[in-house]
């Protein structure tokens, strides 16, 4: 099985969006929606290689970045690591994992992704309202109010990370350094660093921007809170019975980080193949 990799921003969105609606169905205005997103997806799915790698080229030639890649593709992830600390050194990194360390030269890096997950838990309501017959408002009865009962209050939480991936892979294949905001060693910082982990986050970040930049895509970190909640959906039911109609709306809850990562795992997927492209006599 094979499928296009689109990863927007298109230079033409409109022609873009007409060639996807022609590859995967529906209309061009659906299929715009999804560019403006800016984030990248899979689609066009086919058994025939060469009708998708048709597609793909189609919307090359539209300003996309398209690539065809087969299914089996998105089963090789790479092996993430989650970063404890870090140190400068002369032209890159050292980033000190659990049981490890890693030496990254600035130029080695392929990409530079921070992000941002949301989770937290939905409001859970109870609606009940009362029915009023037809006999009812012909005498001019008054309609009466729903009356809503909040079970339990909404929570909402944002975490911030910075995935790295370099070019060249481990032994075991290739690599994603995971920085978190939050419980990260910043002494790597020397005398900039603060008393304060979001501050000394954002000065990584910027260290990182300004020493990779052709390395560095936020849009993780912007459009993070776009992605679909990962979790079991609201669900809604109804009892009817006598006077009045109960509705319940129950709470779920939600945490985009996986989605995020698998976001992350596409743009990776789409370096790879750029940077073959460009070795290609």
């Amino acid at each position: 099985m094979y499928g296009i990799l689109v990863i927007p921003p298109a230079s033409d969105i409109q022609k873009a969006a007409t060639v996807l609606a022609e590859l995967a169905g529906g209309t061009a205005y659906d299929q715009r929606q999804k560019l403006l997103r800016n984030l990248p997806f899979l689609t066009a799915w086919s058994e025939q290689s060469v009708a998708v790698q048709r597609g793909a080229n189609a919307l090359r030639e539209a300003g996309l970045q398209a690539w065809a890649i087969s299914r089996a593709a998105l089963d090789l992830l790479p092996d993430r690591i989650e970063v404890r600390s870090f140190a400068r050194i002369a032209g890159g990194l050292e980033l000190i994992g659990r049981t490890q360390s890693y030496r990254l030269k600035f130029e080695e890096i392929g990409l530079v992704l921070p992000c941002r997950a949301d989770s937290g838990q939905t409001l859970t309501t109870t609606t009940v309202t009362r029915k009023v017959g037809l006999a009812q408002l012909a005498m001019g009865m008054p309609i009466p109010q729903k009356k809503v009962e909040v079970e339990q209050q909404k929570q909402f939480d944002q975490s911030f990370f910075c995935l790295l991936w370099p070019r060249r892979p481990g032994p075991d294949g290739d690599q994603l350094f995971e920085l978190q905001a939050e419980g990260m060693d910043y002494g790597g910082l020397g005398g900039a660093k603060t008393a304060s982990s979001t501050s000394n986050y954002l000065l990584l970040l910027d260290l990182l921007r300004q020493l990779a930049p052709s390395a560095w895509d936020p849009r993780l970190e912007r459009a993070g809170g776009k992605l679909a909640p990962i979790g079991v959906p609201a669900r809604t039911s109804s009892d009817g019975q006598g006077t009045k109609t109960t509705v319940t709306t129950s709470g779920s809850t939600w945490d985009t980080e996986d989605a995020v990562v698998q976001c992350a795992h596409l743009l990776l997927l789409a370096a790879k193949v750029r940077d073959a492209r460009a070795r290609q006599p």
